[in-house]
C-alpha cells in the first residue's frame, strides 16, 4: 500500500509540474503579445518601401513632379516609410495599410 501512495504523490507532483510549465508558457506568450502591442513595429517592410518607391517613380514617369508631391519618399535602406507623408501602418505590424493620395494635384 505504501507504493501506492508514492506512486500517486509522485504523478501528483509531476502533475502539478506540468501544468506549472504551461502556466508559465502563457504567462510568456501574455508577456510577449503585451510588448508587441504596446512598442509595435518599428519600421516598414522592405517590400513595402521598395514598392512604395517604384510607386513614385511611376507618379514621375508620368509626367508629375513626384519629388514635390512625395518629398519624405526617398531612396534610403533607413529611412522608415511608415514615416513618410502619406503612409499610414499599422502600428504592430509595420505593414503598410493606407496611402493617401487626395488633393495631390
Amino acid at each position: 500500500m505504501n507504493i501506492n501512495k508514492g506512486k500517486e504523490w509522485w504523478m501528483g507532483a509531476l502533475h502539478f509540474q506540468m501544468e506549472l510549465a504551461n502556466i508559465a508558457k502563457c504567462l510568456l506568450l501574455g508577456v510577449v503579445i503585451l510588448w508587441i502591442q504596446i512598442h509595435g513595429n518599428k519600421g516598414c517592410f522592405e517590400e513595402e518601401r521598395l514598392a512604395l518607391l517604384d510607386f513614385k517613380a511611376f507618379v514621375g514617369s508620368n509626367g508629375f513632379d513626384a519629388d514635390h508631391l512625395l518629398p519624405s519618399w526617398i531612396d534610403d535602406p533607413t529611412s522608415n516609410c511608415c514615416k513618410w507623408e502619406r503612409v499610414m501602418c499599422n502600428s504592430t505590424t509595420g505593414h503598410v495599410i493606407e496611402l493617401s493620395l487626395n488633393n495631390t494635384r
